[in-house]
């Protein structure tokens, strides 16, 4: 349906979660989003196991929108000063609180007495936290951020010590003269040993969430591989080895979960391995 309206439910947006959240874990991604490559796999992958021929206009328009209504339900959230339900996951204000709100921004009715939906898998994608450093620390990675300039200088913050400088001094500064009146001593950059430090216990979280996300992986793996023995496939059979091979994709697994009942997954399993031998 390329060039067409493109229709989304949830079953189809958490394979595309899914997808994207795999090009993050293999490294195609900084902190604009998706790399050309990360981009060149998903389309693949999503034409692939979805069956949907979106164009790469509407995907991306997606993970735009996405990343828009994420980054306005994180605020919202923030601004809400504690007023968090966490058995709903919603946000829990007053009427003048969300009128206010919704008067800043007509975008924030959507989340008035209503959930994020994907909340944990938009939070892998998206959930990033901008250190004092400069460094950019996400779930499952490092960002590319970097300090801007090549000098330990310009990630020092505007402080209070130039309020006391006189008006000569400021003149001079202005004018470029190399002795400043009344300057304060310079301040002490970090040092290279510092960043290095930051960058590797980046890299070290990163590896921990690998390994989570590895972990969890394996699990859901044992747990798909349970109920495809329960729909009566047996283990050694052609259908139990095509099923181990498809469940290594994210997004196949996602939508074996959708499909009903046993026979339709059975049914699922052989139409997707004789289509990916198609390709």
């Amino acid at each position: 349906m390329g060039g067409g309206r493109a229709y989304w439910d949830k079953a189809l947006t958490k394979i595309f979660l899914d997808l994207c959240i795999a090009e993050k874990i293999k490294r195609n991604y900084n902190k604009k989003g998706l790399t050309n490559i990360g981009w060149q796999n998903l389309y693949r992958n999503f034409r692939e196991q979805t069956g949907k021929n979106f164009d790469s206009k509407q995907l991306q328009n997606k993970f735009s929108t996405m990343k828009r209504q994420y980054k306005l339900w994180k605020s919202l959230k923030n601004m809400s000063g504690g007023g968090w339900d966490n058995n709903s996951g919603t946000i829990r204000c007053d009427d003048d609180w969300w009128e206010d709100r919704i008067e800043e921004n007509r975008d924030a009715g959507q989340f008035r007495g209503k959930p994020l939906e994907h909340e944990d898998e938009l939070t892998t994608l998206f959930g990033c936290m901008d250190t004092e450093e400069g460094t950019m620390l996400c779930v499952g990675g490092i960002g590319e951020r970097t300090p801007s300039g090549g000098s330990d200088d310009n990630l020092t913050p505007m402080s209070n010590d130039n309020v006391g400088l006189s008006s000569a001094g400021r003149v001079a500064q202005r004018a470029g003269k190399e002795q400043v009146v009344d300057s304060p001593p310079p301040k002490k950059s970090k040092n290279m040993e510092y960043y290095v430090g930051c960058i590797s216990e980046s890299m070290l979280e990163r590896s921990r969430n690998e390994s989570s996300v590895l972990r969890g992986e394996q699990d859901e793996m044992k747990e798909l591989l349970r109920l495809v023995e329960e729909d009566g496939v047996a283990q050694g059979s052609e259908l139990y080895f095509i099923a181990t091979d498809l469940f290594r994709s994210a997004a196949r697994r996602a939508a074996f979960r959708c499909i009903y009942p046993a026979e339709n997954r059975k049914a699922w399993l052989r139409w997707t391995w004789d289509n990916a031998r198609k390709k």
